[in-house]
């Protein structure tokens, strides 16, 4: 385990390391935007991926690190974005970046970084590569907007939950890791395994966000219940409505449909939430996935980068932040 603390943290240095050349390559004007949002911290899962895979597949082009670094920028792209549209205040317990800089700077450097995201993949000159970064920020517009469009909609089911943050959430990360096999010259089908890994990683990620939704602020940076004051319908909804009685329900459903919910009134429903084990629930249909992600991951070569790339599996389940 200590050696592979070392081989992350070096990984990490040269992926910051590339990601902080291609920031300076940016307009001046931009600059600033994109480091409020990249000193809020991160773990920088994406470009990890990208570099694991590829050193899985036996890849040592330092190209791999600036690929990394693209998946960040396209990722930074879409949480300014989100953070306009959702008219979060905080990222990662820090002032989200449209509330410092303003909401039309904050949507274009969100587009800004999309193009630099770009400019890097180019510069593989790969096709397949180019192919996949833009279908996976095609996809997750996609999702994006989707969301949007189911938002108080209490009648989404979860294969429509599903397919939005497949979308929105875990096709980006499926992407990092099929374009790191990619990079390193890995057969197409070991590719695919490679980003399906990637896909059901992101979904389980995505649903432990989901259940951390009702976790205090103190734990997560962010005011608890975010989903439900936004209207946005996860599993939780479902779980909890559930629980409540025939008289209760419809009430909860028109409060949650118009969006007129009082802080009171969410602080209590999502202490009952977690009282009534709805994101312990959440959390075991993420397991399923994660199970899936480890039977693709036994597709990738052994070695050091698939056993951290394993870690990551128990990173995602246990994850309380």
């Amino acid at each position: 385990m200590h050696r592979f603390k070392e081989i992350l943290k070096a990984e990490e240095k040269k992926i910051t390391a590339a990601l902080r050349d291609e920031i300076n390559r940016l307009d001046p004007v931009v600059r600033p935007l994109v480091l409020h949002l990249v000193n809020a911290g991160g773990k920088r899962i994406r470009p990890l991926m990208t570099v694991l895979t590829a050193g899985a597949f036996g890849c040592s082009d330092p190209m791999i690190y600036a690929l990394g670094g693209a998946m960040e920028l396209l990722h930074g792209a879409t949480l300014m974005h989100d953070d306009v549209v959702d008219g979060a205040e905080l990222r990662r317990g820090s002032p989200a970046t449209h509330t410092v800089f303003g909401i039309n700077r904050s949507i274009l450097a969100g587009d800004v970084l999309l193009a630099a995201c770009m400019r890097i993949v180019l510069r593989s000159r790969n096709f397949e590569i180019m192919e996949s970064v833009a279908l996976a920020a095609e996809k997750t517009a996609a999702g994006e907007v989707e969301e949007l469009h189911n938002l108080r909609n209490p009648q989404l089911d979860f294969a429509g939950y599903l397919r939005i943050i497949t979308g929105k959430t875990a096709c980006l990360a499926a992407c990092a890791c099929e374009i790191g096999a990619m990079q390193a010259g890995a057969p197409p089908e070991r590719s695919r395994a490679a980003a399906a890994f990637g896909l059901e990683l992101g979904i389980a990620f995505q649903m432990v966000d989901d259940a951390l939704d009702i976790a205090p602020q103190s734990v997560t940076g962010k005011p608890a219940g975010g989903d439900l004051r936004e209207g946005k319908v996860t599993p939780m909804f479902h779980f909890y409505l559930e629980t409540l009685s025939p008289r209760e329900r419809p009430e909860f459903i028109e409060a949650f449909s118009s969006g007129s919910f009082s802080e009171s009134a969410l602080r209590s429903i999502t202490s009952r939430m977690r009282e009534r084990g709805c994101a312990e629930r959440t959390r075991a249909l993420a397991s399923e996935h994660l199970l899936k992600a480890a039977e693709y991951l036994a597709l990738v070569p052994e070695g050091q980068e698939r056993e951290i790339l394993r870690a990551l599996i128990a990173h995602v389940r246990d994850r309380d932040y």
